[in-house]
């Protein structure tokens, strides 16, 4: 069999512009590769009731709109909605001899979930090493375990649980306590329902501003 030799090809087969050979076979190789879609965000998680295993809470609260959920010490804490955590308090600064309100809640977190609608837990017994400021959070995640840090000291282990606007986000420790009562929300979730606090917390912020 001949060789053949480089020089004796058509020069047009060396031709990588766009009319060229190599131009020509490279653009048909291109359109005809299919067109992926864009890769979707994944769907939002349903609710969560934010404590595990046995539980007893009420529709009332003392002063102000919040709900404690009592349970075992220890037992696990969960993230009742996709969100942003906004701030964690890790030590327990209460102390009763200043009564500070900030410091009431001992361990805590608040989340800013979908709506504009922001979750709180506090008096903690642990919080989940690594969890910050910043983290991302699905529905079910750990986020610490049921306790009676803060002004529950000598309490039964509870979870103090509340809802508000996100406001300002951190630092304003009155709202963030509650303002929208939890508890229909939270007898939803138990029974595995999708009920939203969005509407009654934008109500809220519509009269108060946060106020």
């Amino acid at each position: 069999m001949p060789r053949v030799r480089l020089s004796d090809l058509p020069r047009h087969l060396f031709d990588v512009t766009p009319g060229g050979f190599w131009g020509i076979v490279v653009g048909w190789v291109l359109a005809v590769q299919p067109v992926l879609p864009a890769a979707q965000p994944p769907a939002p998680s349903p609710p969560r009731f934010p404590v595990t295993g046995r539980v007893s809470y009420g529709p009332y609260h003392h002063d102000y709109p919040a709900t404690d959920i009592f349970g075992r010490c220890g037992a696990r804490v969960v993230a009742p909605a996709d969100g942003t955590v906004l701030e964690v308090g890790r030590r327990d600064r209460w102390d009763p001899a200043t009564d500070r309100g900030a410091d009431r809640g001992g361990r805590f977190f608040s989340i800013a979930a979908a709506g504009g609608v922001r979750y709180y837990g506090s008096h903690l017994w642990t919080v989940r090493p690594r969890l910050r400021a910043g983290t991302t959070v699905r529905a079910g995640d750990p986020l610490g375990r049921v306790g009676h840090s803060g002004d529950a000291r000598g309490i039964a282990c509870h979870l103090h649980f509340g809802i508000s606007p996100v406001c300002r986000g951190t630092g304003d420790w009155r709202a963030r306590r509650g303002v929208v009562a939890p508890y229909p929300f939270l007898r939803s979730w138990q029974r595995h329902g999708h009920r939203s606090p969005a509407a009654a917390v934008h109500r809220w912020q519509a009269r108060h501003r946060c106020r």
